[in-house]
């Protein structure tokens, strides 16, 4: 009997209803599994001047609710602006330009109240090691143990140009650090768009401090971006060349874990009709999975508002500090959490090119880049009874009406998906998949 055949009979099992006239995919996920998807995986990336200006406001309800719906999870605060933004132990609070004390009580009030962790940019470009560790102090004494670890500075490779150059750099700082705040902990290098110096990091750093190996990863350059070739760049080219090298660093120098902790579509803000709609959802979907495939930890993704240009790609859109809504990352980002952490486990797919798959626990991701809707036929890691089906879905590619099980994401997090409940035999389900949408499959 021919896979589409095998597809249809299952549908018509398995929903009781005709299964409709599209191509028919076979998905395999492998049982076995190297790696582990945790609940902070699919983070946030912020500039640091957003913390002087108060956008971290814990009375921000709506901001709250949207933090919460997609956490608990993790905050990177940096971004360009961390080695512009000043620290000021004197300060009054309130100013984008520097970080004051009551700036930093507010962060910590806001992680608070949503149940996210903290890694704290410090200025490395502008600074001096002693005003670096008095701000690290602070911040180490009113973050508690939601701070994870500091990153110094933001993409050194940027105005420092060699590995020595930048180690000694970074050394001082440091030390300097970890003499006001004993045992404290790091991410980096932290590299714009590149790997080279992982390996050297980890080597030297795994004994000082260092806790997470960290890259900053983008596409291209705005001017650059389109549908096709933002979709394409998960499978060939710089973001999964980085994973790779991630990985071997991380494995070679025994640090605990490497993280993608800036990143999204194409930097200097990304593009309207790009870097908003759909298609970035479903190029979000694919770079997690990517990610984890290679044993990440995580994403943040860069968001918010910035001083230095439109931030088209952020998961959060806003107006001023109080959101209006939620873009095409943040969908991506939210169906990715709806599947709960657990091993990661890669999939085949045979009968289109454009459909990629894989699995999380016993869930299940089919993502359709493709022109025409499929009818997966998905075997499972193990048994199962039922299932919950949840489609990313909006009209086309470039639309921003996106839907996730037939609920948008209001800019109060208002969120009331309705999935539809399929019946599951053995390991065997099948499920259509609407083009140029995502389906996630949550087993029970």
């Amino acid at each position: 009997m021919r896979l589409a055949a095998v597809a249809a009979a299952l549908l018509i099992v398995f929903t009781g209803t005709p299964a409709h006239a599209a191509p028919g995919v076979s998905v395999q996920v492998d049982p076995a599994s190297t790696s582990h998807v945790g609940r902070d995986f699919a983070g946030f990336s912020y500039e640091k001047d957003r913390v002087g200006a108060r956008m971290f406001n814990a009375r921000n309800a709506d901001l709250v609710r949207l933090f919460r719906l997609l956490g608990p999870s993790l905050l990177r605060i940096g971004g360009n602006l961390v080695d512009m933004t000043t620290w000021n132990p004197q300060g009054t609070g309130g100013k984008a330009n520097e970080v004051a004390p009551s700036d930093v009580r507010e962060l910590a009030l806001f992680a608070k109240v949503t149940g996210w962790k903290v890694v704290y940019g410090i200025n490395l470009k502008t600074n001096t090691p002693e005003n670096a560790a008095d701000e690290a102090r602070q911040a180490a004494e009113i973050l508690g143990k939601d701070l994870v670890a500091f990153e110094i500075g933001n993409e050194p490779n940027v105005y420092v140009k060699t590995w020595p150059e930048y180690e000694a750099l970074f050394t001082k700082f440091a030390d300097a650090i970890r003499a006001k705040v004993p045992g404290a902990k790091f991410d980096g290098p932290g590299e714009a768009n590149k790997t080279t110096w992982a390996m050297d990091f980890g080597r030297t750093q795994k004994d000082r401090g260092a806790t997470i190996l960290s890259t900053h990863q983008y596409i291209a350059r705005n001017d650059k971006a389109s549908i096709p070739d933002m979709l394409a760049s998960t499978r060939s080219g710089r973001l999964p060349t980085a994973s790779a090298a991630m990985q071997k660093a991380r494995e070679a120098t025994g640090i605990g874990q490497w993280r993608v902790t800036e990143a999204n579509n194409y930097y200097h803000g990304g593009a309207a009709g790009v870097s908003d709609v759909q298609a970035a959802a479903l190029w979000s979907l694919d770079y997690m999975s990517d990610v984890a495939a290679r044993q990440g930890s995580g994403i943040n993704f860069h968001g918010g508002t910035s001083v230095q240009f439109p931030l088209h790609y952020s998961p959060i859109k806003f107006d001023g500090l109080n959101p209006t809504g939620v873009q095409g990352v943040y969908y991506g980002e939210l169906l990715w959490k709806l599947a709960g952490p657990g091993a990661y486990h890669a999939a085949s797919v045979t009968g289109a090119d454009e459909v990629t798959a894989w699995g999380i626990g016993n869930n299940v991701f089919v993502n359709n880049k493709s022109a025409s809707a499929v009818t997966a036929t998905i075997t499972l890691p193990r048994k199962a009874r039922h299932a919950s089906v949840y489609v990313l879905t909006a009209p086309k590619l470039d639309s921003t009406e996106i839907t996730i099980a037939g609920s948008k994401v209001e800019k109060n997090a208002k969120f009331t998906p309705k999935p539809r409940h399929i019946r599951v035999a053995g390991t065997k389900t099948a499920v259509d998949v609407p083009a140029g949408s995502a389906v996630l499959v949550v087993t029970r």
